[in-house]
């Protein structure tokens, strides 16, 4: 995941954990090591990658340097990076280094300075001895690349198609899950993850936060595939401050599908589906309608303004294509939501892993306001065959769209903008499939790190690996449906 650039507010909550092992605000600075030598703890002080602070990324970020011996700790949201290397010492200059790599940093009153390339990358930083520094640590958790929570494979459960949003050292992961052992009903599942002193999450167990309607109402067979944001949004005069899309339908051969909103007051909800607006994407009142055909789904939000207005992008699956539609909303006011403006998502130069021109659906996004560019990681088409599995993707790409000065507007306008591929998704260990991926975002849908992208996915194992399960039809691959985390660097 990122080592990430959060939000203003984000980052101040971390700035706020990480004054337990710096020197903060107006607290005197210890003195440097009263033994004439450089011996001790260094807590990180600052650091900059490229002119950008990066300080608050880092739970904590530290040096421990004694005769001769060097151990360099970084943790963050990904986990603990330990490396361990020599150092030597003059007056006013110290040289650590790992391995072969050198880092040469100016040494002045207890304060060791560095500034040079690191990855290619303009690096400035700063490491203050620190007396009373005692190394934190923490059992149990788990990784962001492991499997971060699930049933036992025993049992008929699946964790599939996540929407993440990170507020400090807090995961908020909404995704696909069922509430009956070996019953294919879709609901909304909910778990916190908290960060620990050791860089791994614990989650909260499972909550289902929103399930299907009543029979014969629009979302009574299927409620999934959701996306989280933040703002302020009123409905019947209360105030609430999440707004979830979703995926729901009433038929259980994967067409018709339409989309839907809820709101809650907190990310655990409870969640109010707003009736009098859904479905906000009506496929039955399109003029694309068919009733032997997908329909509307897959959404992601992403508010525009911090407040009320929120772009909706959703996947199409027509009679005559499958694309991704953008649409802005004022949801301020939910007794009359407005759509503002709607436009069809470009494809000049959307690709798949191995090159070839594709369309772009089941796809999340997540907006860059400083770089002004739009990330999007999308499932490839076509589907693989092998493992005895043919309706879900293997592979995902990421990838981005400069949007200029003009920044979320232009994708409303008439000048085309093309994507640029970054990066592709490959399940991973004995996984077969990697699917229904999402980029982890800050509460307004912004990415949270200038140089590394962080994503979710979904892994799959194969059928042939289930040859005795007894519950037939593709349940020997969906039980398997489990959520990893993984990061891109941008």
């Amino acid at each position: 995941m990122k080592k990430f650039l959060r939000s203003a507010a984000v980052a101040v909550s971390l700035a706020v954990s990480a004054c337990v092992f710096a020197a903060c605000g107006d607290e005197p600075a210890p003195p440097p090591p009263d033994n004439g030598g450089t011996d001790g703890w260094y807590v990180l002080e600052n650091k900059t990658v490229q002119n950008v602070d990066t300080t608050a990324e880092y739970l904590y970020n530290c040096m421990y340097l004694k005769e001769g011996a060097v151990s360099w700790y970084e943790i963050d949201y990904t986990g603990m990076t330990e490396q361990t290397g020599t150092y030597s010492a003059e007056e006013d200059k110290i040289t650590v280094t790992i391995g072969i790599r050198p880092y040469e940093f100016s040494y002045s009153d207890g304060v060791m300075s560095y500034s040079g390339k690191i990855n290619k990358k303009n690096v400035t930083m700063s490491y203050r001895y620190s007396k009373d520094f005692v190394l934190p640590v923490a059992e149990g958790g788990v990784s962001f690349t492991e499997e971060l929570f699930g049933e036992d494979k025993s049992e008929n459960f699946y964790n599939y198609c996540p929407s993440v949003m990170m507020e400090g050292e807090t995961m908020h992961v909404w995704y696909c899950s069922n509430k009956v052992s070996g019953n294919v009903t879709d609901y909304v599942g909910y778990r916190k993850g908290t960060l620990n002193a050791s860089g791994k999450w614990e989650f909260s167990e499972k909550q289902l936060v929103l399930g299907p309607g009543e029979g014969g109402e629009w979302d009574s067979r299927h409620v999934c595939d959701p996306s989280v944001t933040k703002g302020d949004f009123t409905l019947n005069g209360e105030t609430y401050s999440y707004l979830m899309a979703y995926l729901g339908c009433k038929t259980s051969n994967n067409c018709c599908n339409e989309v839907g909103i809820a709101v809650a007051k907190a990310p655990e909800g409870p969640y109010v589906k707003v009736e009098s607006a859904n479905p906000v994407a009506n496929w039955y009142l399109s003029p694309d309608f068919s009733a032997n055909k997908w329909g509307y789904g897959q959404p992601c939000v992403i508010s525009s303004d911090g407040a009320g207005k929120v772009l909706l992008f959703y996947a199409q699956g027509t009679a005559v294509k499958t694309n991704t539609k953008v649409e802005e909303w004022d949801f301020s006011d939910l007794d009359s939501p407005l759509k503002l403006r709607s436009a069809e998502v470009r494809e000049k130069n959307s690709v798949n892993a191995g090159g070839s021109q594709d369309c772009i659906n089941n796809a999340d996004f997540a907006y860059d306001p400083v770089g002004k560019r739009l990330w999007c990681i999308k499932e490839d088409f076509p589907y693989p065959t092998d493992s005895g599995i043919d309706w879900i993707a293997k592979t995902n790409v990421l990838m981005y769209a400069d949007l200029g000065e003009d920044g979320l507007d232009r994708l409303f306008g008439s000048e085309i903008y093309s994507w640029n591929k970054s990066g592709v998704l490959q399940p991973a260990g004995n996984y077969v499939r990697a699917h229904n991926a999402c980029i982890v975002t800050d509460p307004l849908g912004r990415t949270v790190n200038a140089f590394r992208m962080p994503v979710l996915y979904t892994v799959s194992e194969a059928k042939t690996a289930y040859p005795d399960w007894n519950a037939g039809g593709q349940w020997p691959a969906l039980h398997t449906y489990r959520i990893h985390g993984t990061v891109f660097d941008i």
